[in-house]
């Protein structure tokens, strides 16, 4: 190959290389957020009594998202004996989406629309008086 083949295969394999290193540093960049966030930032021992903070693995930060989807989980799950299929129904409620917590009513309760209605209103009731402070501004 000629010197004048061989410049633009050159100049794309660095600009290549250079959007490669781009992405890199975003990932990492996103990896220590995850990490302040999540909380799992580590700190280690380091020449001349300086501390640094480590970045935890990929496999440690799929792991504190799942511990804390978990806690999240749990934490929708109703304590006063409510039925567990209006934990769901709850949340979409307490969200202001209507028309889903009526479709997931007739879902999980079938009967018509009329009646799923009715539940609806019932419940969105209850939720207001019970949780006023759960339902999102302007639902």
């Amino acid at each position: 190959m000629s010197e004048d083949e061989t410049n633009p295969l050159r100049a794309e394999l660095d600009e290549a290389l250079a959007q490669r290193d781009a992405t890199r540093r975003e990932l990492g960049d996103l990896r220590a957020w995850l990490c302040r966030e999540l909380g799992i930032l580590s700190r280690e021992p380091g020449p001349e009594e300086q501390d640094f903070r480590s970045v935890a693995s990929d496999e440690e930060i799929v792991a504190a998202v799942a511990r804390l989807r978990a806690e999240i989980d749990a934490l929708k799950q109703p304590t006063d004996g409510t039925d567990l299929r209006w934990s769901r129904i709850d949340y979409l409620i307490l969200e202001g989406r209507r028309i889903q917590a009526l479709q997931s009513i007739r879902d999980k309760f079938g009967g018509g629309i009329a009646e799923a209605l009715d539940l609806l209103n019932n419940r969105s009731m209850r939720l207001r008086q019970d949780r006023p402070e759960d339902f999102i501004t302007g639902t």
